[in-house]
């Protein structure tokens, strides 16, 4: 039986550190496979992201589309957008569609500061928040107070996502101090994940839970299921980057 594909929407890293290739490292990781789309070509090195330019949205559009229609698809995976343009010949497409199981990223802003959406903080949130409508969502802490508006006083406070159209939410604790804990939160409840820190500097992992989970997700696991599986990747990948 052939691997399930994971369609990943995203920007495309040169470096490998994240973004699209990341992405499909991780997917297929889980045992997926992988079939992806430019959204935005960056000028990035392992050390930062420098520029980006957005892919054209209807071109966007067209290789989504296609690959839809030619790949056997079981969920979808949306990370960077680069503008609300594209986000939006996205959305339009998601919405003509049977609905797939679907994880969104919502990437603004690269690990160096770099920022990586064009447009106002209110174009971003409206993007994103569209894409979300009935997504796994997975903010960490500074992209949920975008998304929210205002400040996180309270990790709790990303449940009111739910609120905004999101089927699930996982805020990354990887900022907060302590112990690292991520906080799933789904119409039936909420539930922390906690582990130990790594000592260790890894670009992508958000992109790569993310994906990961898109993976999980394709193969038939639940939402959590998937969560606990892509958090263990992530986990791994870190350690391999544990300097001896």
């Amino acid at each position: 039986m052939s691997s399930p594909c994971v369609l990943v929407l995203a920007g495309l890293d040169p470096s490998g550190g994240a973004g699209l290739l990341a992405d499909a490292e991780a997917v297929r990781a889980m045992g997926a496979r992988p079939v992806c789309v430019a959204t935005a070509l960056t000028v990035q090195t392992t050390r930062a992201a420098r520029r980006f330019e957005a892919v054209k949205p209807a071109l966007v559009a067209e290789s989504m589309k296609a690959l839809l229609e030619e790949e056997d698809v079981r969920a979808i995976k949306i990370g960077m957008v680069g503008n609300r343009a594209v986000a939006a010949e996205i959305a339009a497409l998601l919405q003509a569609r049977p609905r797939l199981p679907l994880v969104v990223d919502p990437v603004l802003a690269a690990s160096s500061g770099a920022r990586l959406f064009e447009g106002s903080s209110s174009d971003a949130r409206d993007a994103y928040l569209r894409l979300a409508k009935g997504a796994v969502l997975t903010p960490n802490v500074a992209e949920a107070e975008a998304l929210l508006g205002g400040k996180l006083d309270n990790p709790l406070m990303a449940a009111t996502l739910l609120g905004e159209g999101a089927g699930a939410v996982l805020l990354k604790g990887g900022h907060l101090p302590g112990h690292p804990t991520d906080f799933l939160f789904q119409p039936e409840g909420e539930e922390r994940f906690s582990a130990p820190r790594i000592a260790a500097t890894a670009r992508g992992t958000g992109c790569r839970l993310a994906s990961a989970i898109a993976a999980g997700l394709a193969r038939g696991l639940s939402v959590r299921e998937a969560v606990v599986a892509a958090r263990q990747l992530v986990r791994d990948y870190l350690q391999a980057h544990v300097s001896v």
